[in-house]
């Protein structure tokens, strides 16, 4: 008596699971594709941005005196090998380590790469809403003053750089990632 119900439902779905898997996904069948000319623009940019991040890096470095960054290898090598890492208090550690000049040196650098990586996305995105269409844009414009209302309608505290949080992530793998979305700084 089992084997009918399961015969039956089994007839009833196997049309709508084979339609689900011919069908490409609504997401991936909307979403625009870069041409050749696009996909190169793209490639440059973020070649440029990693350029710009590596030279951070260099800056980042040069701000800090021999002793400091010989301080700062103990500090991210200890976090990099212990088994239960504590990136917070190693950015303490750091900043009481810091002078106060070096401190300023990086929240300038930092406040560079912010720029730096806001112009690179924009032009990101200004190739990328290139391929797009008319109803894709307004979509996104819709989505956009709807994100934009809800942060003005829940405001969040001023974010306050911090100079030993800001070398962590420039020069390890602590407290943020590396690349164009990963905000390095």
């Amino acid at each position: 008596m089992k084997h009918p119900v399961i015969l039956s439902l089994v007839l009833v779905f196997t049309p709508a699971v084979a339609a689900a898997q011919a069908a490409p996904p609504a997401a991936i069948a909307s979403t625009p594709t870069l041409n050749a000319q696009q996909q190169a623009a793209m490639q440059q940019l973020r070649a440029q941005f990693e350029q710009s991040r590596l030279q951070t890096r260099v800056r980042l470095l040069a701000a800090l005196t021999p002793a400091h960054r010989t301080a700062v290898a103990n500090i991210v090598g200890q976090l990099a090998l212990t088994s239960n890492p504590n990136p917070r208090a190693a950015a303490q550690a750091l900043d009481a380590v810091l002078a106060p000049a070096e401190k300023q040196s990086i929240l300038n650098i930092a406040a560079v790469e912010r720029a730096n990586r806001q112009t690179f996305m924009l032009q990101e995105r200004a190739v990328f809403e290139s391929t797009m269409t008319a109803d894709q844009r307004a979509q996104m414009a819709q989505r956009q003053a709807k994100r934009q209302a809800y942060t003005r309608s829940h405001p969040h505290p001023a974010h306050v750089a911090d100079p030993g949080a800001l070398v962590l992530r420039t020069l390890g793998s602590f407290g943020g990632h590396g690349g164009m979305r990963g905000h390095m700084i």
